[in-house]
């Protein structure tokens, strides 16, 4: 009998202990899923960003790669702003003024509106997904025997967690190291490297001696 009850108990730690492991695979697999999804959907709001300027705007003669450019600067946060306004130093607008020293103020209206709003909705993608990444990590480190079992047997990040930009992709730690760069201007970068913000430099911008 006492074997029976023995035997009875062992089964039900197996069978307690299977179901919170597969309970933790089914989540963590939720989880990296919407992340790939998020990475992408993040690349697409940029893509689609610059391809919906020209016919928005109806500025179809405008578009170049030097205009791409700035567009994709400008919603990465290259221009603040302070620095979005005709006259101010190192403005988007004396950028586009250089590739396009015709435009005129109600043009480059548009192009600022446009902007402004493309540059809150990349930085509400950019928000989420590194909010779903919080949630991610705190997920996989908060509660010790969930820990455990990731550690031990299910190894989360997993060959699953995919980040893809065009046909290339890494998959697992190196997929969650490059989700959590999110996309930023160099001068960004170097601002929070240095600790100090060095004026504004445009490509191909003359500047008066």
């Amino acid at each position: 009998m006492k074997w029976l009850i023995g035997l009875g108990i062992a089964a039900a730690v197996l069978i307690g202990g299977f179901l919170m492991v597969n309970g933790i695979n089914a989540t963590g697999v939720q989880m990296e899923k919407g992340l790939n999804a998020q990475y992408l959907d993040d690349q697409n709001e940029l893509s689609q960003y610059k391809q919906s300027f020209y016919e928005q705007t109806g500025l179809a003669n405008l578009k170049s790669q030097q205009m791409d450019t700035i567009l994709t600067d400008a919603i990465k946060g290259r221009y603040d702003g302070t620095k979005m306004s005709p006259g101010t130093g190192g403005s988007m607008f004396s950028a586009i003024k250089e590739a396009y020293p015709n435009i005129d103020l109600s043009t480059y209206d548009r192009i600022a509106d446009f902007v402004r709003a493309g540059r809150e909705a990349f930085k509400n993608k950019q928000s989420k997904m590194l909010d779903m990444l919080r949630a991610y990590d705190t997920w996989r480190q908060e509660n010790l025997l969930r820990a455990f079992f990731i550690n031990t047997f299910l190894h989360f990040p997993s060959n699953g967690l995919e980040a893809r930009i065009g046909t290339s992709k890494v998959t697992g730690q190196a997929a969650l190291d490059q989700m959590w760069t999110i996309v930023t201007t160099g001068d960004t970068q170097k601002a929070f490297q240095t600790g100090t913000e060095d004026k504004t430099e445009i490509p191909g911008l003359k500047t008066k001696p």
